[in-house]
């Protein structure tokens, strides 16, 4: 029988959930809920981890708000990793999150990119001129990005005069990507996004002690099968090789920074 290529896409968009929350354990996979702005970096040590350690990772990123939404619906993840504290300290709430096993793992930047080549921007005040139509965001409600990006513009005066040009993307991805192909004059996204991409450059990197705090809090989920093999991995992204990574991706080290 020929299945009707709209009923085709459908499964096929939703096929990181079903594998989520699909029966049929098996002892050899560790299914890793993480944030977008992980997700390069993460191609790469889990692929060392897998040869090395003979399991399988399975993983899912998205937006830390809508992971979470996940897990709480009661998607199959084993380890969290988010951008964000608000998220996990809920999950952490519902009593979903071992707390033996959370740390905080990464720190990031925040950072004005703007296209390839052009100028419009040298610093925050421009983001108010009008040759800035349109300001790209992670969605300030549910992306910590977001949430990040407005509580700086926040502290610096402008969100009053920004917040009518704010195009709210699913993920910082998203607002990336905006920008990329004109979508957007300028966005705010954190600095591993922006030096993974040719067609944005950084026209503004918003100081450390300047911007808000930022935290990426991993741990393991409570009561889940694979317990050991959990920490075991959250003990690898804390090893200096994987720091050494994660810092080669542009990502800050809480202890170091």
């Amino acid at each position: 029988m020929r299945i009707p290529r709209r009923v085709f896409l459908c499964a096929l968009a939703a096929w990181p959930l079903v594998q989520a929350c699909g029966p049929g354990e098996r002892r050899d996979v560790l299914y890793v809920y993480a944030a977008a702005s992980m997700q390069n970096a993460l191609a790469e040590l889990n692929e060392v981890y897998q040869r090395e350690h003979g399991i399988k990772i399975v993983l899912n990123a998205e937006s830390s708000g809508t992971l979470a939404m996940q897990i709480e619906q009661g998607g199959r993840c084993d380890v969290f990793l988010s951008a964000g504290e608000k998220e996990m300290d809920r999950l952490d709430g519902l009593g979903l999150v071992d707390r033996a096993t959370r740390t905080d793992l990464l720190s990031n930047q925040l950072v004005i990119i703007v296209p390839a080549g052009e100028s419009a921007v040298k610093g925050p005040a421009d983001l108010k001129s009008e040759g800035i139509r349109h300001l790209s965001l992670a969605n300030p409600d549910s992306v910590p990005a977001g949430r990040y990006a407005k509580q700086w513009l926040e502290s610096s005066g402008l969100w009053a005069a920004v917040d009518p040009k704010v195009l709210p993307g699913t993920d910082v991805r998203a607002a990336l990507s905006q920008v990329e192909y004109g979508g957007a004059e300028a966005g705010i996204v954190y600095r591993t996004d922006a030096a993974i991409s040719t067609k944005v450059e950084v026209a503004y990197a918003i100081p450390v002690e300047e911007g808000p705090k930022i935290l990426y809090p991993a741990a393991a989920l409570l009561d889940r099968p694979r317990r050991q093999q959990s920490i075991d991995y959250l003990d690898f992204l804390r090893s200096a090789e994987a720091r050494a990574v994660f810092e080669r991706f542009g990502f800050l080290i809480p202890d170091a920074s």
